[in-house]
């Protein structure tokens, strides 16, 4: 004879209450015909969420963070019960709070979705290969208190367990104990209170912003001729510059590079950026500039002139990062415009004791065309700042 504690050692602890309830109508029916060996009761789901925290501008996983520690243990007894076999996928999806630029908020996101996929691999293996992420930043809730801020800032997975429950069929009646449905069945997994009592860390936000850019080009500095710039972003799409040019060397009047220019610039950024932010200064350009200088150019007997100047034109251009970082940047640009230049001829004497100046050929000479041409390398300068007042 059949033993009723048999038939549900048969069908598991996870379809004990199923069993207990449906036992009986089997049995009230009469005996089954010995063809019907199983009978099917159900199909459905079992679902499990979770959700862990991270806190504030942080993306590695902090398993002791707020009730992340009874999440995790949650999760240790839902796979020791269902095992990850019938895992096939998971998406994990994070998020950061509002406050700070778009882009550093997304790169945590990424970042926190990184990290709760790189734990999911490393205790449960089975996983590797069926995991797929997702990132986004939450938008201003109506509540903007630090402690709705706090719970923003999260990566969140679903555990799906399919079941399809399958009871054996007695093949002759049986007496039930009715003692059986007395059994109080607890439950295996350990489920954290919905809402649990936990005190909030302090935090003061704050967020990186690039406030200026310093620069060279690469062409002068190939050259000898020292130069600098600096810009300074304004807004979402302008900046203005400020350039410098100033090799100044000679060699016992045979040989000189002398320039001193210096003149604006100003520039309109076809890509916005975030003013609290660091991702300024890239993408396509146009702008307008004007320069003045006075210098002094001598290459033996063969070029031997002083001169002032000064021009006046549109400029256009691109700048991008080099590689992955966001420590430097390489610009292109090229100006076309007008210049104006009045020069004076000189000649040194056979022993090059002395410069001559040459009262014949002195004069003024202007063009239209490029005036401007730059290979520049530029270090973005980035502070990092308090948001100001504090959470909202």
């Amino acid at each position: 004879m059949i033993s009723i504690m048999n038939i549900v050692r048969n069908i598991g602890s996870a379809a004990l209450r199923v069993a207990l309830v449906v036992l009986p109508l089997l049995f009230a029916a009469g005996p089954a015909r010995s063809q019907e060996r199983v009978s099917k009761v159900g199909s459905g789901e079992y679902v499990y969420d979770f959700r862990i925290y991270f806190p504030l501008d942080v993306a590695e996983f902090s398993p002791d963070y707020l009730e992340n520690p009874a999440t995790l243990a949650k999760l240790d007894s839902v796979i020791a019960v269902h095992g990850t076999s019938l895992i096939d996928s998971l998406v994990v999806i994070a998020q950061s709070s509002p406050e700070g630029p778009y882009k550093h908020n997304m790169d945590l996101s990424n970042g926190r979705a990184a990290s709760m996929s790189e734990y999911l691999i490393s205790h449960f293996p089975d996983l590797k290969g069926k995991i797929r992420v997702q990132a986004g930043v939450a938008p201003w809730p109506a509540d903007r208190s630090r402690a709705a801020l706090v719970r923003l800032r999260y990566a969140a997975f679903r555990l799906v367990f399919p079941f399809d429950i399958s009871i054996p069929v007695p093949t002759q009646e049986l007496k039930v104990d009715n003692a059986l449905y007395d059994v109080d069945v607890e439950d295996d997994l350990i489920m954290p209170e919905e809402s649990l009592d936990v005190e909030i860390p302090e935090y003061s936000p704050k967020y990186k912003q690039t406030i200026f850019a310093l620069k060279t080009n690469l062409l002068f500095d190939a050259a000898t001729m020292l130069n600098a710039e600096i810009e300074f972003p304004i807004g979402k799409r302008l900046s203005i510059l400020w350039e410098d040019v100033f090799p100044w060397w000679e060699t016992g009047n045979k040989y000189c590079l002398q320039n001193w220019q210096m003149g604006p610039e100003v520039r309109y950024w076809f890509k916005p950026w975030d003013p609290h932010g660091t991702d300024k200064l890239r993408g396509f350009f146009v702008g307008a500039y004007g320069a003045s200088a006075k210098g002094d150019l001598q290459n033996d007997r063969k070029f031997d002139y002083q001169y002032e100047y000064w021009s006046a034109g549109l400029t256009g251009g691109w700048s991008a990062r080099l590689g992955r970082s966001n420590w430097g940047r390489l610009e292109l640009s090229l100006g076309l415009g007008y210049a104006n230049v009045d020069y004076r001829h000189y000649f040194p004497m056979d022993d090059y004791s002395k410069l001559i100046r040459d009262p014949y050929d002195v004069g003024t000479a202007s063009f239209w065309g490029p005036t401007k041409a730059k290979v520049s390398l530029v270090l973005p300068i980035n502070v990092t700042r308090n948001k100001k007042g504090g959470s909202k």
